[in-house]
């Protein structure tokens, strides 16, 4: 599946398409795999320059990042510091209710 584009100040969370490592070297190594997939848009000031110094992550600007769960929530918490209108997009499928019991 093709990640949508996310827009400004937006990120988009998909799941991966079979077992990846974390982005992260220390999870890679430790074995942890990507349990979404992370996309962000650019998160910069919209008057400001591509190359401003207060632009988050620009490598990452559009590109499929799989994480695990504790380093996307520590990436969601730095970008939702620094830009205060983050929209997370998560287009992941609801997980199933529990066997038996009520949603």
């Amino acid at each position: 599946m093709t990640a949508p584009y996310p827009g400004h100040d937006e990120v988009i969370l998909t799941m991966p398409e079979g077992p990846r490592p974390c982005n992260s070297l220390g999870c890679a190594r430790a074995g942890r795999l990507a349990e979404v997939i992370v996309t962000y848009g650019v998160l910069n000031d919209p008057a400001a320059s591509y190359h401003d110094r207060g632009a988050l992550w620009r490598e990452c600007w559009h590109q499929p990042i799989p994480m695990c769960t504790g380093c996307w929530d520590s990436s969601r918490q730095v970008a939702a510091k620094y830009r205060p209108g983050l929209v997370v997009i998560d287009v992941r499928p609801a997980a199933a209710p529990p066997a038996g019991g009520r949603a």
